[in-house]
């Protein structure tokens, strides 16, 4: 329970580190005024505030694509059916075509299938419990390792959990671009994803 508990944690400061990250880059791009309008990474579209299962799928199959290995920017056209993953001198197919997201309770599912030469292709699924209010913000709590084949989870469960929540961060983060705010909040309600923006936090 206790190494459940440091692993949530380090995921909660790897997040917050990547969103620090991504901030300082948006506040060197952005125009004037704040406003930073529809972002590339989103493919043009603009993201509304509630979305269903099926339309969180095609949001986050673009940003868990992730950017090429040569360092060059994003292109902005459609995610690419499947991307590599190395780590480590390992490496696993990640079939992007194949996500898909469902929405039970106040846990957002993530699926996506993984190859490897050992297992074979075969899907892991990261839980993500949410509120249902803003008050806990950015932050969600998740299983230990993925479901599914346990080798695989075991190798790459981790780096299947980062992906995924980073995706969801980054979409948190392009919804309130579109609108020239600051992502506060993931929340479910209904059987639906809520992406809330508003004023950008003050640190006292």
């Amino acid at each position: 329970m206790n190494f459940l508990i440091v692993a949530l944690l380090i995921l909660v400061l790897l997040a917050l580190c990547w969103l620090l990250i991504y901030f300082k880059r948006l506040q060197g791009a952005s125009p004037a005024g704040g406003q930073t309008g529809t972002t590339s990474l989103g493919g043009g579209t603009t993201i509304p505030d509630t979305l269903s299962p099926t339309a969180l799928a095609g949001l986050l199959q673009s940003r868990l694509a992730g950017t090429p290995a040569d360092g060059s920017a994003p292109t902005g056209q459609a995610a690419p059916p499947s991307v590599i993953w190395v780590d480590q001198g390992d490496e696993v197919v990640v079939h992007l075509e194949s996500v898909a997201t469902q929405i039970t309770g106040q846990c957002v599912l993530v699926s996506m299938d993984l190859e490897t030469d050992q297992t074979g292709r075969t899907p892991l699924v990261v839980a993500f419990s949410l509120g249902q209010d803003t008050t806990g913000g950015l932050i969600a709590a998740t299983d230990e390792f993925p479901r599914g084949n346990g080798v695989l989870a075991a190798r790459w469960g981790v780096q299947v959990q980062q992906a995924a929540w980073n995706a969801l961060l980054l979409l948190a983060v392009d919804h309130a671009n579109e609108q020239g705010a600051s992502p506060i909040g993931l929340t479910i309600k209904n059987g639906m994803l809520n992406l809330h923006a508003g004023p950008a936090l003050q640190l006292s």
